[in-house]
């Protein structure tokens, strides 16, 4: 909101000034007319006018190679195992590139101060807690800002990576049976330490974690078909078991509760995550969804009758939990916010002509 005096001399209820100059206007002594309103200078008086809080980079706007990109490298091996039945083994590499961040130029390493916190003993905490948690930073000034948005390897290295093994089964065997599926089985890797050793405001609370690397997450998915003789019944179904949700502790947490030794700059708290990113899940998603069709055939027409049985175990997996974590005595932590929804069925009909 922009707010400004205005006097109307001559009482004719409009504004006798030129509204786009944020200065003061009207007469400059008081023997002057009276017919020449008053207006105030504005109380803000950029109002209208740009004014970017970040300076670009042009190399970063302009030119070849210089968006973000991803290549992947893969290599795979497939074997016979049985007529009809095969078998496919890959590895693959993913790595990231053309990583940006923002630098307040208006800041320097110096001018952060570097303090850990321990984490309370608790028994969902790993390990029962009561370890420390290092690399966090708070600036000793606030309110300062030149903002210049740049490539990341002007300050550093930074990587970005994934690395894993799939490997799947093809089976077409007789009398209408079909089987396929396999798992897929990989971790990522990323690191900006560097990066945020020269540009730490460009993380919250600095680089605790600054290098992660997940444990290795493995996902099992299979889908099977077999068509009933005579009957001309369909029984289908696919099966998956994938890793549950990465979860995290995010405590509000006071200075006191720190080694910091002084007030945080320009807040009364932060939030700080007691569990290192990637290496805490929740449980793990195992579905079956079945489906039963029957078929009728009228000349060239085919008609299938469709049960669909969703959930087929009626599992009530946790989906998503509450990150807030607010010490040993909440309750709050981890309490699910999001749970698979429970087993149904649903009828159909197909028809092909």
């Amino acid at each position: 909101m922009v707010t400004r005096q205005w006097v109307d001399r001559n009482n004719n209820w409009i504004p006798d000034c030129d509204l786009k100059n944020p200065q003061a206007q009207g007469p400059t002594s008081a023997g002057a007319l009276q017919t020449i309103d008053t207006c105030g200078v504005m109380s803000n008086t950029n109002f209208g006018s740009a004014t970017p809080s970040t300076a670009y980079d042009p190399e970063t706007l302009v030119g070849w190679g210089v968006r973000p990109f991803n290549w992947e490298l893969s290599t795979s091996v497939q074997q016979q195992l049985a007529p009809r039945v095969s078998m496919n083994v890959g590895y693959f590499r993913r790595w990231y590139g053309n990583f940006t961040v923002t630098d307040n130029r208006a800041l320097v390493p110096s001018d952060f101060t570097s303090f850990s916190l321990t984490a309370p003993l608790d028994p969902r905490l790993p390990g029962g807690g009561g370890y420390v948690i290092g690399g966090l930073l708070d600036p000793n000034k606030a309110g300062v800002q030149d903002n210049y948005f740049t490539f990341a390897s002007r300050y550093g290295e930074q990587i970005e990576r994934w690395n894993g093994v799939d490997v799947t089964i093809n089976a077409r065997l007789q009398q209408g049976v079909l089987f396929q599926g396999g798992l897929s089985s990989g971790h990522t890797e990323t690191d900006n330490c560097a990066v945020l050793a020269q540009v730490p405001e460009a993380s919250p609370l600095g680089g605790p974690y600054c290098h992660q690397l997940t444990n290795v997450l493995t996902q099992v998915k299979f889908l099977g078909g077999y068509t009933v003789p005579r009957i001309d019944v369909q029984v289908s179904g696919t099966f998956q078991s994938i890793p549950g949700p990465q979860l995290a502790a995010n405590r509000v947490t006071t200075s006191a509760q720190t080694a910091l030794g002084r007030a945080f700059t320009g807040a009364s708290n932060v939030t700080i995550n007691m569990v290192t990113p990637g290496t805490l899940y929740g449980e793990r998603l195992n579905q079956l969804d079945l489906r039963f069709a029957k078929i009728l055939k009228f000349g060239r027409t085919r008609t299938a009758v469709n049960v669909d049985l969703y959930n087929a175990f009626n599992a009530s997996t946790v989906l998503a939990e509450n990150p807030a974590y607010n010490g040993t005595t909440s309750t709050g932590w981890r309490v699910p916010q999001t749970i698979l929804q429970p087993r149904f069925a649903r009828i159909g009909v197909q028809f092909d002509f």
